[in-house]
């Protein structure tokens, strides 16, 4: 199999050029996917992505590299792949929003807050909701939340309803354990997408 994969990608047609870029894209689309698994705790399917991606790697990088010198555009569609690879591997990790984040809001009036954090959990959204103190000892009304990072979009939106000038920050979380997103309540996802 190596062989034929070899005989056919040591061509020099449009074609090759095309499958040569197309399988480095998605060889390095899926490192940078497999990558960002491993970090988010899912290591069996970043496993399994990394099978795919180290297949392909031998059958279209190895190959070509084992008779660049012979046609230096080769890595010239390599290199370009590469790169490419890493923007799409990232958009690709963005789309499937994989994960949770923690969002940290803080409202300058308590009415503000609470309005927020009605909305937020009509929505079945789980937060926690403290006073605080800002700059020159002034109060303030923070609202915490952890949730599937699928869901930050909407529950940021709420937030900006509630009060277009709360400060918002969000940070994605590398572990999480118990708590409510972690499957002692089940959240109601449904409505967040009325």
């Amino acid at each position: 199999m190596l062989d034929a994969i070899t005989q056919i990608l040591s061509g020099r047609y449009w074609w090759v050029y095309a499958i040569i870029f197309l399988g480095k894209l998605l060889e390095v689309a899926l490192a940078t996917l497999r990558t960002s698994l491993i970090v988010k705790g899912e290591k069996v399917l970043g496993a399994i992505v990394a099978a795919v991606e180290y297949t392909i790697w031998i059958l279209i990088t190895a190959t070509v590299l084992a008779d660049f010198t012979s046609d230096p555009l080769k890595i010239v569609v390599l290199t370009l792949a590469f790169s490419l690879g890493q923007i799409l591997g990232a958009y690709i990790e963005e789309k499937l929003a994989l994960g949770t984040c923690t969002i940290n809001a803080v409202f300058s009036h308590r009415h503000d807050a609470d309005k927020a954090a009605d909305m937020l959990r009509q929505k079945g959204f789980a937060l926690t909701i403290f006073d605080g103190e800002g700059r020159e000892s002034a109060n303030r009304t923070i609202v915490m939340m952890t949730l599937k990072r699928k869901h930050v979009d909407t529950a940021i939106k709420l937030i900006h309803k509630a009060d277009p000038k709360a400060v918002i920050s969000t940070a994605q979380s590398v572990s999480l354990e118990g708590g409510t997103i972690a499957g002692r309540f089940k959240t109601d996802t449904s409505s967040l997408f009325k």
